[in-house]
């Protein structure tokens, strides 16, 4: 055994994402708070990152939506990590939403990533945690 759980990433994506949707439900025995979505988002999107090609789709909405605002003269000069910023304050600045917060949480990982510096920590911290943990 080479993980701790060995479910492999794709595994524990799809059962963190259908244990986020039920605690989102909130009808059954799994309670998840709204202000609680944006973690397990985050941790679904760092799965995703390693898991096959159905999840890693989250990824490139993270890439699609910096490189868009980039390259966008009406903006300016904008780098990655002002989208970074931008969906850092779109999730901790508002009211939770849950489905809102859930994609965000999601796409952040991947797009900390491409921002690199101090955004790269979490994304590339927790992402070895996790992946060592879950083969």
């Amino acid at each position: 055994m080479s993980s701790l759980i060995a479910m492999g990433a794709g595994g524990a994506a799809t059962v963190t994402t259908l244990i986020l949707y039920a605690g989102v439900r909130g009808k059954g025995k799994i309670d998840i708070k709204d202000e609680h979505v944006p973690y397990w988002a985050f941790g679904i999107g760092l799965l995703s990152a390693n898991a096959g090609t159905a999840f890693q789709q989250l990824s490139g909405i993270g890439e699609h939506l910096g490189a868009s605002l980039q390259g966008n003269a009406a903006i300016g000069d904008w780098q990655t990590g002002a989208t970074a910023a931008l969906l850092t304050v779109a999730v901790f600045g508002f009211k939770p939403k849950p489905w809102r917060d859930a994609l965000c949480g999601a796409v952040a990982p991947s797009l900390y990533a491409a921002a690199g510096g101090f955004w790269a920590v979490p994304a590339s911290v927790f992402s070895g945690l996790i992946t060592s943990f879950i083969g």
